[in-house]
């Protein structure tokens, strides 16, 4: 890493030894390095939910640093969320148990921050294809056109929910690419005209995963998953979207909230 010039730095800034300036920059990229060694642990279940963190010796020595440098890299994945401080007991993995809410509007971002987290979701595939099963739900022909989209959800780099969800076409032409450029559906589908979208149905079951479901989980097959089987509709009643989403049932709970607006 190339030193800071002494044009580069504050007129302000505090005499100091080039050195102490080259050591504190080197610093900084050693903590953020184990950040994000520790980061890929978790996020690939390496270490678990809830699995204590070795202790600072053993990271200190893994990793060839001081304590001090390893504090830093501890403390910048509990702002993040990813680990917890327990007093008397050591830094913990955060356990990730959403309260996953079913309503009238169903957002998965806004299920996500009421949790005071952060979701990201991305494209694994769409293609079009004949509406067949997706047909009822839709209340289109079984031979017509619809896009299918394939998405992961993910909340601090762990996958939490796997959706397939059919789109009828030619109203949605376009949507995966939209999808894939904003991170989300709700501004992907505003931008194909949609303002605003109910949850007309909600169905849940629970099964064992295929194996590559529980690959793009990254979950073991021998978990199982929640699944719903939804469908959204558009002010006017018209279905936009039917889709079934298989969620990691030890990462999220779902809860069936009825809106004000919601009618028996």
């Amino acid at each position: 890493m190339t030193a800071p010039s002494s044009s580069d730095l504050p007129a302000d800034l505090p005499d100091a030894p080039v050195e102490s300036v080259v050591e504190s920059f080197e610093q900084r990229a050693r903590w953020e390095v184990i950040a994000h060694a520790l980061r890929e642990d978790i996020t690939a279940g390496r270490l678990a939910p809830g699995q204590r963190l070795p202790n600072e010796t053993l990271l200190a020595q893994r990793f060839g640093v001081n304590r001090h440098t390893l504090r830093q890299a501890t403390q910048s994945l509990m702002r993040e969320g990813f680990v917890q401080v327990r007093h008397g007991s050591g830094t913990f993995v955060r356990e990730l148990v959403l309260d996953y809410a079913l309503r009238r509007r169903t957002r998965l971002t806004e299920n996500v921050a009421d949790a005071g987290e952060r979701a990201a979701r991305e494209v694994l595939d769409s293609r079009e294809a004949e509406a067949g099963a997706w047909a009822a739900d839709l209340r289109v022909g079984a031979d017509s056109r619809v896009v299918l989209l394939t998405t992961r959800a993910s909340v601090r780099g762990r996958p939490i929910g796997l959706s397939v969800a059919a789109f009828p076409l030619p109203r949605f032409a376009g949507l995966p690419e939209r999808v894939a450029a904003l991170g989300r559906i709700t501004p992907a589908l505003e931008a194909l005209g949609v303002r605003d979208y109910m949850r007309a149905k909600s169905v849940i079951s629970t099964r064992l995963p295929t194996p590559d479901e529980a690959d793009r989980l990254a979950r073991p097959a021998s978990q199982p998953v929640l699944v719903v089987q939804s469908v959204d509709v558009d002010v006017h009643g018209t279905p936009i979207e039917a889709c079934a989403t298989l969620f990691a049932a030890d990462a999220v709970q779902l809860t069936v909230r009825p809106d004000e607006g919601m009618k028996g």
